[in-house]
C-alpha cells in the first residue's frame, strides 16, 4: 500500500470540489512529467492512498518548514483506479488528460503538523512546490496516525450500531436542525475501518442522538437503537460528495427486515411517500408475505428534501430503468 499527498492551492477550489464531487483527480502533461512524477504515477493502484491538503501556508520555504504548521481542509482518499488518460473535460480552465478515479473516505480540517507528521507535511510542501505533482510520503503509519487522530476515542468502537454519547469535540452537531449538509467522511483495512466508523457514528448521531429507543422510518415499529441502521436512501458508493452528507440522504432502518428489504430493493417509496412492493419483490411467495406488512405505509423519511433520494432508488434499484432516465446528484 502506497501514500501519497497532493497540495490543491486556493486559486483552484472550484477544480478541487469538482474533483472531490466526481471521485476522480487530474494533473496536466507538463505537471505529470516533470522529474520524478511519471514512476511515481505509473507506481499508484487500487487500494492506495492519495491524501489532499488544501489552502496551507508560503510553500517558498527550506525543507522542514512546514511541520509546524496546518492546512485548511484535509481529504483523505484512496484510488479505485491507476492512473489512466482521459479525454473529456472535467474541469473548466483546461485539459487535464492524466487522470484517477477515488474513493472519499473522509473530509476534515484544519489539520495540524503535529497530526499528519513531518514527513506528510513535507511531501505536501513539496507538492506545492510542484504545482501538485503526487509526492509519496514515506512513513507507513501515516494514514494510520491520521486516522486515530481524526477518530480519538471512537476508533476503540467495535460495536458500530451501539448508543452513542453526545458529541463533544467532533464537528458533526445533531441537534441543529437547520446543519443539513454534513462534513462526513470505506473499506476492510484499519485505516479505512476508522475512517468509516467516525462517518457512521457521526450519522448516528444526527438521527438517534442520546435516545435509547426510536422508530424505524420504514415499519415504524419502536425499537431499540441497537436495531437500527443509519442507512443511505441512494446508495453511498454511487453518491457524490455532497449527497453522502446530506442529512435527507439517511433514514432509519431496523435490522429485523426493513433494512435488507429497502437496500436490495424489494420494496421502495413512491412519490407520494407511500410504501410499495419492488418488482423483483413478486418472484417469490415468502418474499411477498414478508415485505407485504410495509405495503401501503408512509415513509417517514419522506420529504421534499429526500424525494430525489427515493426516487433513485425506486428507479434504479427497485424498479430498473434506463440509465437516461437516473436521478441527478444533488449539489450544495
Amino acid at each position: 500500500m502506497s501514500v501519497v499527498v497532493v497540495y490543491v492551492p486556493a486559486g483552484s477550489r472550484r477544480n478541487f470540489e469538482i474533483g472531490m464531487d466526481l471521485r476522480v483527480w487530474c494533473w496536466r502533461d507538463e505537471t505529470a512529467g516533470r522529474a520524478e512524477t511519471p514512476q511515481v504515477l505509473k507506481s499508484l493502484k487500487p487500494g492506495d492512498f492519495v491524501l489532499f491538503g488544501h489552502r496551507g501556508p508560503n510553500a517558498r520555504v527550506a525543507a522542514g518548514g512546514w511541520s509546524g504548521a496546518s492546512v485548511r481542509e484535509f481529504v483523505v482518499t484512496r484510488a479505485t483506479s491507476p492512473v489512466y488518460d482521459g479525454v473529456d473535460k472535467v474541469w473548466p480552465d483546461d485539459h487535464y488528460p492524466k487522470r484517477i478515479d477515488l474513493e472519499i473516505l473522509d473530509t476534515t480540517g484544519p489539520v495540524s503538523g503535529h497530526q499528519l507528521g513531518t514527513d506528510t507535511m513535507e511531501a505536501l510542501r513539496l507538492s506545492a512546490n510542484k504545482q501538485g505533482a503526487p509526492v509519496p510520503v514515506h512513513d507507513p503509519a501515516a494514514v494510520d496516525r491520521l486516522a486515530d487522530a481524526l477518530a480519538g476515542p471512537q476508533a476503540t468502537s467495535t460495536t458500530p450500531n451501539a448508543p452513542l454519547p453526545p458529541a463533544t469535540t467532533d464537528p458533526i452537531d445533531g441537534d441543529d436542525p437547520q446543519m443539513r449538509f454534513l462534513d462526513l467522511p470505506e473499506d476492510l483495512n484499519r485505516p479505512a475501518m476508522v475512517l468509516r466508523r467516525r462517518e457512521q457514528a457521526a450519522l448516528r448521531r444526527l438521527l438517534f442522538q442520546s435516545a435509547a429507543e426510536a422508530a424505524c422510518d420504514l415499519c415504524g415499529k419502536q425499537l431499540p437503537v441497537r436495531l437500527l441502521r443509519a442507512a443511505h436512501v441512494k446508495r453511498r458508493s454511487v453518491c457524490g460528495r455532497d449527497e453522502q452528507s446530506d442529512r435527507a440522504n439517511v433514514m432509519k432502518a431496523c435490522v429485523l427486515g426493513c433494512d435488507a428489504l429497502f437496500e436490495d430493493g424489494y420494496v421502495y417509496v413512491a412519490a407520494d411517500g407511500t410504501i410499495r412492493l419492488g418488482a423483483k419483490t413478486l418472484g417469490s411467495v415468502d418474499l411477498t408475505n414478508a415485505a407485504s406488512g410495509l405495503d401501503g405505509r408512509t415513509c417517514t423519511a419522506h420529504s421534499e428534501e429526500s424525494a430525489v433520494y427515493f426516487a433513485w432508488h425506486r428507479d434504479i434499484v427497485a424498479n430498473p430503468v434506463t440509465a437516461a432516465a437516473a436521478v441527478p446528484a444533488v449539489t450544495r
